[in-house]
């Protein structure tokens, strides 16, 4: 049996109904759900995580050992090497009481003695969804080989190699390959089951690394300002790596805003139009000095057209004006666009992850804004007129032409810009998909 990780439910079943002769038979190993089908001749199961199944912790205490240094144990008895500076004070301590130890130091508690050692204290990875991984190890144990089919970047990579380590505990010596997709579209999963590859541990580690920043900045800062401003006492004060910096950016724009001084301004505006013109063909007009700040020279301007009945142009002026093309959605400029239209930027993600789940657009997380040369942009073309009528018009003019992608600064290789994969049935979406 070849057992097929993906990194949600919704994937799992997605992959299951593309790569299956026939309909997938929905099943439960305990209770997380499982998809069983048959692909190629070959019995395959795909089961679906819930993102990290992992999630980085200290252990309890750093101890030191005159010929070991410094070094922490886990639960299960591993001794992990700890990288101490040199200027750390090392046992026996003057003092018995927490977080001092006699043969080191306890890291657990809040003291504000502990967080030179916490920051140097080895990372440790914790189950943190113990059902899906005793599922996992389940069906692993009866299987032949493993594709690690989660999201393609530097989190996915992550998660799978997360979840192989899992495998390995039971069976360390299953085939492994990866399938890497930026869609759910039939196509784009087929050929990345008939083009397996290697897992990337680079670029799981670089997501592992990530997660290790992010723990020891967010626990050493988090109990250095509560200890500091409560002495332990009262509520606390977090701190992170992204809500940190995002924080300070807030204050600074409140204090911009507080600091904002309000000035008077007088502006002169009305409506005209043409002889004879109908009362829907009326436009707007303003006086060339868009603010007057000077009162008197407002009234004084107003007084020459108060009660005026009729307006002649002195003069016309005419310029033309190229505007460009929009560059490739990127995750950024998707959430800017769903702005203007006053989505915000939570919610554009989240209505663009289940158009991604429901294999309507491409991978929604991505930083590229240049179309690969391997994606056929005709074909997806012709498929969105396929499917919706109303754009069949703009679609014929498209493909009539050269075909030339605009493209912006950023070009990566992992996932292609947003872009709609032409399946599906716009008629079922809600107002906000749409």
């Amino acid at each position: 049996m070849k057992l097929i990780i993906a990194e949600k439910n919704d994937a799992a079943r997605q992959i299951a109904e593309r790569l299956s002769t026939g309909k997938p038979k929905r099943d439960k190993v305990y209770n997380t759900p499982i998809y069983r089908f048959e692909w190629k001749g070959e019995e395959c199961v795909t089961i679906g995580l819930a993102g990290h199944i992992l999630a980085p912790d200290f252990c309890d205490s750093v101890l030191f050992d005159k010929k070991l240094g410094w070094y922490s144990v886990t639960e299960d008895g591993e001794m992990l090497p700890a990288d101490m500076p040199d200027g750390l004070a090392r046992p026996p301590y003057d003092t018995k009481r927490k977080p001092f130890l006699a043969d080191g130091i306890s890291i657990k508690g809040w003291k504000l003695e502990s967080l030179p050692y916490l920051t140097w204290a080895p990372v440790i990875k914790l189950p943190a969804e113990k059902e899906l991984i005793r599922s996992l190890k389940n069906l692993a144990k009866k299987s032949d080989s493993v594709i690690i089919a989660t999201d393609f970047d530097r989190e996915g990579e992550l998660i799978g190699s997360d979840a192989l380590n899992k495998v390995r505990e039971v069976a360390p010596d299953l085939p492994v390959a990866r399938a890497q997709y930026s869609s759910f579209t039939k196509a784009e999963i087929t050929q990345a089951f008939d083009n397996l590859v290697s897992l990337d541990q680079n670029l799981a580690d670089a997501g592992e690394s990530r997660q290790h920043i992010d723990l020891i900045w967010g626990a050493v800062l988090t109990r250095y300002l509560t200890l500091a401003k409560f002495g332990g006492f009262g509520n606390v004060r977090s701190a992170g790596r992204v809500q940190t910096p995002t924080l300070a950016l807030v204050v600074e724009r409140e204090r911009e805003r507080m600091a904002f001084v309000p000035e008077d301004y007088w502006q002169i505006r009305g409506m005209a139009a043409a002889q004879a013109a109908a009362e829907d063909d009326r436009f707007k007009i303003a006086h060339k000095t868009a603010r007057f700040t000077d009162k008197d020279a407002a009234e004084t301007a107003y007084g020459h057209v108060d009660g005026a009945k009729t307006a002649t142009v002195a003069a016309v002026t005419k310029r033309s004006r190229k505007q460009q093309p929009p560059t490739p959605f990127a995750t950024t400029s998707l959430q800017a666009a769903a702005a203007a239209e006053g989505i915000s930027p939570a919610r554009t993600m989240r209505i663009a992850e289940s158009l991604y789940m429901a294999g309507l657009i491409s991978y929604p997380r991505v930083d590229n804004t240049v179309y690969p040369a391997t994606l056929d942009l005709g074909a997806v073309v012709s498929d969105l007129a396929k499917i919706n009528p109303a754009l069949a018009p703009i679609c014929k003019k498209v493909l009539a032409g050269p075909m030339k992608p605009t493209r912006g600064k950023v070009e990566t290789t992992d996932h292609p810009p947003i872009y709609p994969t032409g399946e599906g049935d716009p008629s079922v979406l809600d107002g906000g998909q749409r």
